[in-house]
């Protein structure tokens, strides 16, 4: 390691000296060179010694331990039991075990030509650069459009974010609006990334209840009654994962209303399920807390 720093340092000089003396210096700059060659042989001579010396040391001596620990940050978050689930039930159907599988929101199909065509179109065309970090402007677009068409919402592409994936989404939007010592609002049963995500960002995960009576809908007074002034956010998914749920146009309203009350106070609107959703139900989530000014 000394050797390698010599050398790159006194090859440096000599360029600097070869960059800013002119081509009129050479007679100068050889005999820096000649001079920073010397300075390198000594201190390869002095540089074995050393070694020398260190490998004796670690022989008569205990072999280092490298000391690898996490931080407080990550070792807060638990392991993820779809993916338990996940692996479990993979090594099951390749011992030859007739296996459903229930854990990871994945179909059972594949993608669709149409899709797959697209996409190998696209890398022959030349779409495999860098885009922009929000997404490029044809696909903002495009999203401002089903906004506009589908969910009766406005917003132009400088307001779109697009990600790798909702978990991604969620991760940065909490990231970015929660402090250390916020608290997160989760009804339960829920996804189980949305406490370790609270987590990652240094905020406490407040978990409501939800009962199978109340087809496992948010209770008004149980939300109101744990709202306190560390309260950053509140993560709400509908049609919900993994109960299927889905809020109704009035309740939201009356939520929206709670949440209008307190203005620190923000909503993650998870709609990834938005289009598996069954006649009467409909899913407004994202159009109400819009109007409320606090939905993400």
């Amino acid at each position: 390691m000394t050797i390698s720093l010599l050398n790159s340092t006194n090859i440096s000089r000599v360029g600097f000296a070869s960059q800013f003396l002119g081509s009129n210096s050479a007679t100068k700059a050889s005999s820096l060179a000649y001079l920073s060659f010397n300075l390198v042989q000594t201190s390869r001579r002095q540089s074995y010694k050393i070694n020398s010396m260190s490998k004796a040391e670690i022989s008569s001596s205990d072999q280092v331990k490298v000391v690898i620990s996490l931080s407080p940050r990550v070792n807060s978050v638990k392991p993820s039991k779809t993916v338990a689930i996940t692996d479990h039930a993979t090594a099951l159907a390749q011992a030859g075990v007739p296996v459903i599988r229930l854990a990871s929101g994945e179909p059972d199909f594949d993608t669709p030509a149409i899709i797959a065509e697209a996409g190998i179109n696209a890398i022959r065309e030349g779409y495999t650069r860098y885009t922009p970090n929000a997404g490029t402007l044809e696909l903002r677009t495009a999203i401002c459009h089903k906004l506009k068409e589908e969910n009766g919402i406005s917003y132009t592409p400088d307001q779109i974010v697009v990600s790798n994936s909702a978990k991604q989404s969620i991760l940065q939007a909490v990231l970015a609006v929660c402090s250390p010592g916020d608290e997160v609002i989760i009804p339960a049963p829920y996804w189980l990334s949305y406490p370790e995500v609270a987590r990652l960002a240094d905020a406490t995960p407040v978990i409501l209840p939800t009962f199978i009576s109340d087809n496992f809908l948010l209770d008004l007074e149980l939300l109101e009654s744990k709202i306190t002034e560390k309260s950053r956010l509140l993560i709400l998914c509908s049609p919900s994962n993994p109960t299927g749920s889905v809020y109704p146009k009035k309740l939201l309203e009356k939520i929206a209303e709670i949440v209008a009350k307190h203005p620190r106070l923000l909503v993650l609107s998870d709609e990834t399920y938005e289009h598996i959703i069954y006649a009467p139900a409909t899913t407004q989530a994202l159009h109400h807390f819009q109007a409320c000014g606090t939905g993400l």
